[in-house]
């Protein structure tokens, strides 16, 4: 098919395996021009064996490579029958037609950049470089204080909306600019005085046990305004062994459009792919508008089976949930996220 650049990607990803990519464009306009182009192909295939994949493509493309391709170099002199391979994705199984019936498992063989190269994007950063290491290792010092937060973050929640207001007015809108002392409009208790009590036990603020709070640093204002999500998703990812891999705080690029994202988190698995956006604020009257957006961004980088996971420390609404579903965006929200283990397991066995 002529200009197509799904076609380009996908032998960018091949050729990044080090698979030698032959890309011939097939004019899908009429029947006829197809079936031509398939027996001009069978003859510059000669006697070499080949398999055809005829899972993509138009269905009068199908048909042109099975009824005249295929057909034509089973019957060619000194030429060898033809494999003809349907991929089952949804199912992960490969259906082969020819030279005999038989289906088998997919393997797992692809992992996060595979995926990546073939729906047209690249990766600009990672795990890599001076920046990320930081990350990883203050991830890893207040690795309790993160759990911890997961575990009780149904007993905090209304505490994160204040917490993350008075974060970013520390943090300003300026990066030169950082304000550590903050003050709170009451007195917090219970749930919220143990946690500010434990976020000094890890230098990351002092609180005066009344209304004053002072932020240790920007990284810590960061991670208690929201970014400990991020981290509590990265503690729980690392331990779930995915065959493809996974990776925190990713950005890529469409080398198309040239379109820049994040993603929080992503994982592969059984050549599928998971992207996991983190939340700590309280979803506001844009919140399906940013679920539209999840669902729509794990597609583009992931396929069609890519899934949308969604972490928020505050409850969706009933509307929220209801767009979720509508996007097929799963969703793990307050009391629980502390199910992130359990669902984890369970999307790796597969639907």
């Amino acid at each position: 098919m002529k200009n197509n650049r799904s076609a380009a990607h996908l032998a960018d990803a091949l050729q990044a395996r080090g698979i030698r990519v032959q890309r011939i464009d097939f004019a899908d306009e009429d029947v006829t021009t197809l079936h031509t182009q398939a027996e001009q192909l069978a003859h510059r295939i000669g006697g070499q064996q080949v398999t055809i994949n005829f899972t993509g493509g138009t269905k009068p493309m199908t048909l042109a490579l099975v009824q005249t391709l295929a057909a034509d170099l089973a019957t060619r002199p000194g030429a060898c029958e033809p494999h003809l391979v349907y991929c089952d994705t949804a199912h992960q199984r490969l259906d082969w037609l020819a030279p005999e019936p038989v289906s088998e498992p997919m393997r797992p063989i692809l992992r996060i950049d595979d995926i990546l190269l073939t729906q047209g994007y690249r990766r600009l950063a990672g795990t890599g470089g001076h920046h990320h290491a930081d990350w990883h290792h203050n991830a890893q010092q207040r690795a309790q204080l993160t759990r911890w937060l997961g575990e009780h973050s149904a007993e905090i929640d209304r505490f994160f909306g204040t917490l993350n207001a008075l974060a970013k007015a520390a943090l300003g809108e300026n990066e030169n600019r950082f304000e550590p002392q903050q003050y709170f409009e009451f007195q917090p208790g219970g749930a919220a005085a143990q946690l500010l009590k434990k976020a000094q036990e890890f230098n990351l603020l002092h609180w005066n046990g009344r209304q004053q709070v002072q932020f240790r640093s920007r990284d810590a204002a960061q991670y208690l305004g929201g970014g400990w999500v991020e981290e509590y998703a990265a503690l729980k990812l690392s331990g779930a062994q995915p065959n493809g891999g996974w990776e925190p705080r990713l950005t890529v690029e469409h080398v198309d459009t040239r379109t820049v994202n994040e993603l929080d988190a992503v994982l592969v698995h059984n050549n599928r792919m998971l992207v996991v956006e983190c939340k700590a604020a309280r979803p506001g009257e844009d919140a399906s508008d940013w679920i539209y957006k999840l669902s729509q961004l794990a597609r583009a980088v992931g396929g069609q089976l890519a899934q949308p996971l969604l972490l928020s420390a505050r409850p969706l609404n009933a509307s929220q949930q209801a767009r979720a579903r509508e996007y097929r965006v799963d969703v793990l929200a307050a009391a629980e996220l502390k199910k992130l283990p359990a669902y984890l397991q369970q999307w790796l066995r597969g639907p």
